[in-house]
């Protein structure tokens, strides 16, 4: 495929970025897109896959190391983007195509898999149907495979082939995946090598790419796993707590890693032998959950972990692991950063990390071990200079019924300590499987640059503390979730940098919701809300979006909501819009699928009915967020302008 344009936009996106760091940060530089989604060191270590976002969408860009000139790439038609890619060998990769649809906030892979070599030429489409028929396209596709082909291995001995699952989309609901070795320049597909004893199964292989473990969910819904040897499947029937999840086997084989919570509360890091059922505990931390694990290269072994506590803290597993003190080495090099390793060459000489923190995006550096030389090669939102960014520091309080509650506070770097300023709550989506983290947040920065100090809470419901603080939160969205967010609003409140009359709330999702609820909850505490995708009719849930058309939503729906109408009713802000004296601006998106924006309509018929003023921002081509920076620009200056006026002065 050719990539000429594609590199002449890229160098032009390069000269402009001097220009751009130049102006003081606006609203729509905060919008812009993340430009580096994902890097991939070639075997050799001497080219570079770079996903790239160029006008809003994802394309891929292959690089030398040695100079980072652009020597090829890919870039697909219409809908389609570049997803994940693997070197399959020092030409060829496979990349799994994604497709973008109007009423989805992000691109989404629907199993098919295509194979190019890295100047660009040769371009397959391996596996997969309904993908790349256009001549215009100049895409071909070998054969027609009604089937979801997901990578399982690249099989680090076979330069020709890669291993993966074929799970079919029959009409009788058939989803047990066969497993094949899949060729990357002809797309010939082998026979079936076996089938998988569970549906949606992740399958795990050794260092070598020979399939070993399958983890899915049989018919009734209940979690099982089995062991795959002397080309058979035998379950492994050693008892697992609610949050088992394997990651690994070590290099014999015989011994499988996994995270679980068999106290029924925080996740920990185990080790099972696979003969004797033996289980052994290497680490569970005694305040949160483990975040990540880091992987050695060969796949074979854990060697260090982090945690979230408030800031990531690391644990290392294996002092005499080269690769850990390597990664020791890293950590010491970029204090106060995030680091992950992406990859590394195979012969161990070249290796690529990932460094960000909370006023850095995050920048790829290429590490050469044998000079011992790092160097920056790729920086997101490098227009956004450090010293113009605010610093977020870890918070907690305890709640009127003694319960801690953790999160983050932000001052804005271009005021005083001793000039008070107004308080945005920031309330993260989700709320179950999910937190904030001290980490680089383009709205947190947004509001602190225009002067606010701004509060993010960790409430009851949220993800990483365990499995009861996150099951506190259910069925109480409009109860214990509320407390802990007014009371965490309250302690802000009274600290000596805020100015306590001066106070809104805000967020997206639930988020979005947990703002109008809040204010609805506490009239005289904030100033403002802004409720953005959020829902506001709890009952509506089980009726409209796409959460009810997922397996197991409508059984999710009432674990986390319940069903006790006259409760879901006094938790929804539609029908207690009479109380809100805040003034409230409703962002929504016409295409959003996961809360339709019948929500924001009926909420805006109770302020109606309720004679309450309010703002209103809808999109008609966005789903549930703002994918498009042109449009995330417009709202966050709607939002600039929205606070400016009931914050300032």
């Amino acid at each position: 495929m050719h990539y000429s344009h594609l590199c002449r936009s890229m160098l032009l996106l390069a000269c402009l970025l001097p220009l751009w760091a130049s102006a003081a940060p606006s609203p729509a530089d905060f919008a812009a897109d993340h430009s580096f989604v994902d890097t991939e060191l070639s075997p050799n270590g001497e080219l570079l896959a770079v996903t790239i976002v160029h006008e809003g969408k994802r394309q891929l860009a292959i690089f030398r190391t040695q100079d980072k000139k652009m020597v090829g790439g890919a870039k697909f038609p219409g809908r389609q983007e570049t997803g994940q890619a693997y070197w399959v060998n020092n030409e060829r990769l496979v990349i799994k195509l994604l497709e973008s649809e109007p009423w989805d906030e992000q691109p989404k892979f629907y199993g098919q898999l295509f194979a190019v070599d890295y100047n660009g030429k040769n371009g397959e489409l391996i596996y997969g149907v309904g993908a790349g028929e256009s001549k215009a396209s100049r895409l071909r596709k070998k054969e027609d495979t009604f089937g979801w082909g997901d990578v399982i291995s690249i099989l680090p001995d076979d330069p020709m082939h890669i291993l993966i699952s074929s799970t079919p989309m029959s009409d009788g609901g058939e989803r047990r995946a066969t497993i094949h070795k899949l060729n990357v320049y002809d797309g010939k597909m082998s026979s079936a090598l076996t089938r998988s004893p569970v549906s949606y199964a992740r399958f795990i292989t050794d260092g070598n790419g020979n399939l070993k473990i399958a983890f899915g969910r049989d018919a009734e819904g209940d979690r099982r796993t089995f062991r795959y040897e002397n080309e058979q499947w035998t379950e492994i029937s050693a008892e697992f707590g609610p949050g088992f999840y394997p990651l690994a086997l070590n290099e014999a084989g015989d011994k499988l890693y996994y995270l679980d919570d068999p106290k029924k509360d925080l996740k920990g890091l185990f080790e099972l032998d696979m003969l004797s059922g033996a289980k052994r505990e290497i680490y569970t931390d005694d305040q949160v959950d483990i975040t990540s694990v880091t992987y050695s290269s060969d796949g074979n072994s854990i060697y260090a972990l982090r945690v979230d506590p408030d800031y990531p803290t690391y644990v290392m597993l294996n002092s005499s692991n080269p690769e850990a003190e390597l990664y020791r080495q890293f950590l010491d090099n970029f204090p106060g950063y995030k680091i992950s390793i992406t990859s590394r060459s195979d012969d161990g000489r070249w290796w690529l990390l990932y460094a960000s923190n909370d006023i850095d995006a995050g920048t790829y550096y290429l590490y050469d071990k044998e000079k011992h030389a790092l160097r920056p090669m790729f920086a997101n939102l490098s227009h956004l200079k450090a010293e113009q960014l605010s610093q977020s520091e870890p918070v907690s309080f305890v709640t009127s019924d003694k319960v801690t509650i953790s999160g983050y506070l932000t001052y804005p770097q271009s005021v005083s300590n001793e000039q008070k300023v107004p308080l945005v709550v920031l309330v993260h989506g989700g709320p179950h499987g999910v937190r904030d983290y001290w980490s680089f947040d383009r709205e947190v920065q947004l509001l602190a640059s225009q002067g606010y100090a701004v509060l993010r809470v960790n409430f009851r419901g949220s993800d990483g503390y365990g499995r009861m603080f996150r099951e506190a939160g259910h069925r109480q969205w409009g109860g214990l979730i509320m407390r802990d967010i007014i009371e965490g609003t309250r302690w802000a409140a009274g600290q000596e940098r805020i100015d306590a009359s001066k106070i809104c709330i805000m967020g997206g999702s639930f988020g979005g919701y947990a703002a109008v609820q809040a204010a609805i909850v506490e009239p005289d505490l904030y100033r403002c809300v802004i409720g953005t995708v959020g829902v506001y009719d709890l009952p509506l849930m089980f009726e409209k979006g796409d959460i009810p058309e997922l397996l197991y939503g409508e059984s999710y729906l009432t674990d986390v909501l319940g069903k006790d109408e006259a409760q879901l009713r006094a938790f929804s802000p539609v029908y207690n819009a009479d109380k809100l004296k805040a003034a409230i601006m409703i962002a929504h998106n016409k295409k959003d699928r996961r809360v339709p924006i019948e929500h924001a309509e009926r909420l805006r018929d109770a302020l109606d009915q309720a004679d309450k003023p309010y703002e209103w921002f809808i999109k008609d081509t966005e789903a549930h967020g703002f994918s498009n920076a042109a449009n995330r620009a417009d709202y966050y200056q709607a939002v600039s302008q929205y606070l400016s006026k009931h914050l300032g002065g």
